[in-house]
């Protein structure tokens, strides 16, 4: 008999203890006393380990905080705010958050309460459904309610859920994102990007775009066509830190330069620091200045097995969108990276790099024999992409307007002019 299945709502405040499968094999217990533990269930080499800083060898690990692994998929802004709304009187611990994500977050790992199976699956929703769909703050409201006892396992400030979408693979595979008051054709721009990044040949998510501009359907690329997990670890996680929750902004610490270093040395191989490259040159050229070290990560499988680069999932031209420093301020453009691209205490500055200046760092850093091409490669793509946008009636016509002088500067770029 199975167990049975617990709904969110009876999830206890006070977990103490989980159960944690890799890879939908049992792997281990957390447990949260005065920090945090993982005891791998035996010491074996040759078992999937739990994070690449956390390998199976060692039996046992210690943490005052949650290891950075698993803190990296607890969800934060608009997700977090939903689940504090909807469970008003239940404190949103980090234990009890990795409980209502269950086997859903993005990754190979799932939480399990002892003696207790995992909540019903909701009803998927196909592709061409999802795309039909006439967004309204009240209509996305009713879709985040349905699918937030297994949606939850995603993290961004941005409003986002997942949805199962395939019968054949029990955990949603669908991540779908729309904007906010803040950012209007939030949607429509990001799908943008990431369209124009796959026609440069950058290995990008799979996107789609609602018939009304409003959503975003992103397929989560740590799923493999059988349904078999990929691990996967963003670079925050990689440095140790935790992200969520923390007043500092830490995924805004380091450089880009800290960032190629740490991938050559994860991956030991020279082409993804090429493939990081073509990553960070598109979004210096589309005016992307929230590439952040979340928004960069590595998948493997096995025990660690041929790591690479996940491809660019979250990339929107953020220039076109004003902000205020305090509340009453006047409005700023968003005219800087989210780091630094050189690292060093004199090389600081978030300032947008000149063509010269981005060349060398591909050269120098990332092995990049002919950065122009690069930079001529998305330059064709932007063109390409915009003259669709022109006729594609998805997208807004006052974010074409806003766009334009952003991606013109970008596709001047390739010429030195940027």
């Amino acid at each position: 008999m199975s167990e049975p299945a617990m709904p969110p709502s009876s999830i206890p405040e006070r977990i103490r203890l989980l159960d944690v499968d890799v890879a939908a094999a049992p792997s281990g217990q957390l447990l949260q006393q005065s920090g945090y533990e993982y005891r791998y269930l035996r010491p074996d080499d040759e078992q999937p380990s739990v994070g690449l800083l956390m390998p199976a060898s060692q039996l046992t690990w210690r943490d005052g905080d949650l290891f950075p692994v698993m803190d990296q998929n607890l969800p934060e802004g608009d997700l977090f705010n939903r689940l504090r709304q909807q469970f008003p009187k239940q404190a949103m611990t980090a234990m009890r958050l990795l409980a209502m994500i269950g086997r859903n977050g993005i990754g190979r790992l799932a939480y399990r309460l002892p003696g207790h199976g995992e909540p019903p699956v909701p009803r998927t929703l196909a592709r061409d459904e999802l795309l039909k769909l006439n967004y309204t703050e009240a209509v996305f409201d009713q879709f985040v309610n349905a699918y937030l006892s297994t949606g939850i396992g995603v993290a961004g400030m941005q409003p986002k859920i997942m949805v199962p979408d395939r019968v054949s693979i029990p955990i949603p595979t669908l991540i779908v994102k729309t904007a906010s008051a803040s950012y209007p054709g939030l949607a429509a721009n990001e799908y943008l990007c990431m369209t124009a990044a796959a026609r440069a040949g950058i290995d990008t998510a799979r996107v789609d775009l609602s018939h009304d501009g409003q959503m975003l359907l992103v397929d989560r690329f740590d799923v493999a066509a059988d349904g078999s997990r990929l691990g996967f670890e963003d670079v925050a996680s990689l440095m140790g830190l935790r992200v969520r929750d923390t007043l500092s902004e830490r995924k805004y610490h380091g450089s880009y330069e800290s960032v190629a270093s740490l991938l050559g040395m994860v991956t030991g191989r020279k082409g993804e620091l090429g493939r990081f490259f073509e990553q960070l040159a598109f979004s210096v050229m589309v005016g992307n200045g929230d590439a952040h070290l979340k928004n960069f990560g590595v998948l493997y499988q096995g025990r660690a097995e041929h790591i690479r680069l996940a491809p660019m999932f979250d990339v929107v031209s953020t220039r076109i969108y004003r902000y205020q420093r305090s509340p009453n301020g006047p409005e700023l453009e968003d005219n800087t990276l989210a780091l630094p691209l050189w690292a060093g205490k004199k090389q600081q500055s978030k300032s947008y790099p000149l063509p010269s200046e981005l060349a060398r760092f591909g050269r120098e850093v990332c092995g990049v024999k002919k950065p122009a091409d690069v930079f001529q490669r998305i330059a064709d793509g932007l063109r390409d992409t915009w003259a669709a946008a022109r006729t594609d009636e998805r997208i807004p016509h006052g974010l074409i307007d806003r766009m334009r002088p952003v991606w013109e500067s970008g596709m001047a770029f390739a010429a030195g002019r940027g």
